[in-house]
């Protein structure tokens, strides 16, 4: 379950709850990808001792929100961008957010 960032700050980047989601779980999958395909490539170092274990440990789900909240990643919907930092619907999207919690 997310704790920082949760979905309600991922919202502006990407339009709403249920394509926050799906944008989370598909970059998590990718870091998961990224990070077997660089254990398997450097296995023999970590046995041996020479290169450290700990980057090879994080929490994919966490970080890929924390990637889609700081703007390094941007999510494509039906081949568009969904919403990019600084747009219009973004802005809409926060008033939205601080009229609800008023």
């Amino acid at each position: 379950m997310l704790s920082k960032p949760n979905v309600k700050e991922i919202m502006p980047k990407v339009g709403n709850r249920y394509q926050s989601v799906l944008a989370i779980s598909k970059r998590a999958r990718a870091l998961e990808a990224q990070r077997k395909a660089k254990y398997d490539a450097n296995k023999e170092k970590i046995k041996e001792g020479k290169e450290d274990y700990s980057e090879y440990v994080f929490d994919a789900v966490d970080r890929a929100a924390k990637e889609i909240v700081d703007g390094k990643v941007y999510i494509k919907i039906n081949g568009q961008y969904s919403v990019t930092p600084g747009s219009e619907l973004e802005k809409e999207i926060r008033e939205v957010q601080e009229a609800n919690k008023e």
